[in-house]
């Protein structure tokens, strides 16, 4: 099976829904991930989570009905996120 590589990005405005932002199988999707850990970018695996998303257009909303999904992995991957002194 090969390996593949989705990113989403998540900002409050200029719309509400969180975007797929990348999309990547083989060798790219190798990559794309060894560039997210160099960055410091947290990565989550969810083999049904990319099924469902590798088909929409980059740039594209996810679809309403995955929210719930992508809300609970941005909270466990924020959850994870060093906590920052103000």
């Amino acid at each position: 099976m090969k390996k593949k590589a989705i990113a989403l990005s998540y900002f409050l405005e200029p719309t509400k829904a969180p975007k797929l932002i990348a999309s990547a199988e083989g060798k790219m999707a190798w990559e794309v991930c060894k560039l997210a850990e160099k960055e410091g970018i947290p990565i989550f695996t969810d083999r049904s989570l990319v099924k469902s998303l590798e088909s929409l257009p980059i740039g594209s909303e996810i679809p309403r009905e995955l929210y719930e999904a992508v809300a609970l992995i941005f909270q466990i991957l924020v959850s994870k996120q060093p906590k920052k002194n103000i």
